[in-house]
């Protein structure tokens, strides 16, 4: 599969060029079918086989399996969640806090992260404290340190940050928050599909993720790991139906599920899971390393490029160990939330604005080519041009 040839399974490609995956990506054929399968086969022969969860139409289990082998961890430790906010809920809402414990967050968090966890500061005394994203591994790991306390409970930061792309030293992080006797949740929105991420290997305890980005999958598809020795940290709050060991509940008590899936509950949107899983099976044949020489290679060439545009500034890393595909820039003049609208009215060109609208953010996905980046520099410096 190589560059040249995967574009045919993308039909947006042939509408626009698309440099937004860190927003939302377009889907392959492949996922595209798969999202349609079941409720096509549900339109053909009935919905009964949605109530008796028949495996080979919803593929719920197969799914469960296709993350935890693209993670490097087991299936009963990843649950599909509503979205990826959900996920964060469902761990801070869980945890046993005290008043004036404490969460550590990176000033670069996405709303969908740092909302609950404000919220659950406002509800349960907590203190929010947070580090600034710096270019400099350990620059961010000694400002990191420096904001650790007995108190310190949990740390939820982005493995890569959504404005510039930048790529957090996690694994150091890990060794840093369990030095401390403190829990980590990785934002792996704009991680996964863009590198090699295992998660055994990290030590994480908490990883939240989206299929829609650069894993390929339907939008809203999310999904949530729990290393198995904290599961029993994290309260049930919420639930349902198929949360528990049998259907049958007991008056006198709850039996959850003994794996994360007890924080699955209710009826499951099984044909955006299971294409979600199509995504990461269409990632995995693709190679998260080749996807990350291939972003690596791009990006570069589009930082040279953007050097020719009068008033253009780079604000994503080039350090291999920190950069990724997302690249963000500025022109000086135009708003980025101009330029933004601008590239899309102009060249069909679906950016993002970014940095507080003074910037455009690029998405350098595993379809881009060399010629998209060239459209979207050309188009750039016609507009400072005009």
């Amino acid at each position: 599969m190589t560059i040249g040839s995967i574009r045919e399974d993308f039909p947006t490609l042939a509408n626009c060029t698309h440099l937004n995956s860190a927003g939302i990506s377009p889907m392959p054929r492949s996922v595209l079918e798969e999202l349609f399968r079941l409720p096509r086969y549900v339109s053909e022969h009935g919905p009964a086989v949605l109530l008796k969860q028949d495996e080979s139409v919803v593929r719920s289990e197969a799914a469960h399996q296709t993350l935890a082998d693209f993670l490097g961890v087991d299936a009963d430790e990843v649950c599909f969640t509503t979205q990826f906010s959900t996920g964060v809920s469902l761990v801070v809402e869980g945890l046993a806090w005290r008043p004036g414990d404490e969460i550590v967050v990176s000033d670069q968090e996405h709303p969908a992260m740092l909302t609950p966890v404000l919220n659950i500061a406002r509800r349960r005394g907590l203190r929010v404290r947070k580090f600034p994203v710096s270019f400099s591994a350990d620059e961010m790991l000694s400002s990191l340190q420096t904001q650790l306390s007995p108190r310190t409970r949990l740390i939820a930061v982005s493995h890569v940050t959504t404005e510039d792309g930048v790529r957090l030293p996690a694994a150091a992080i890990c060794r840093l928050a369990h030095q401390n006797g403190s829990l980590v949740f990785f934002d792996g929105a704009q991680s996964l599909g863009q590198f090699p991420v295992r998660l055994r290997e990290l030590d994480c305890d908490f990883y939240g993720f989206l299929g829609y980005k650069w894993l390929l999958g339907p939008f809203t598809s999310a999904a949530l790991y729990i290393k198995r020795e904290v599961l029993d940290q994290v309260d049930v709050t919420w639930t349902g139906s198929r949360a528990t060991e049998t259907s049958r509940i007991d008056m006198d008590s709850l039996d959850f599920r003994p794996d994360a899936r007890r924080f699955e509950f209710g009826g499951r949107p099984w044909a955006e899971e299971s294409a979600m899983a199509a995504g990461v099976e269409y990632v995995s044949r693709l190679g998260p390393s080749a996807i990350e020489a291939h972003a690596r290679e791009l990006a570069l060439y589009l930082h040279e490029a953007l050097k020719q545009v009068p008033g253009a500034r780079i604000w994503s890393p080039l350090d291999p160990k920190q950069m990724t595909g997302i690249v963000t820039f500025s022109v000086e003049g135009i708003s980025g939330v101009d330029l933004s609208a601008a590239l899309l009215e102009r060249g069909s060109i679906l950016t993002r604005s970014a940095l507080k609208g003074t910037s455009v953010r690029v998405s350098i996905a595993a379809f881009t080519s060399q010629a998209d980046l060239d459209r979207l520099v050309e188009c750039t410096a016609a507009l400072t041009r005009s």
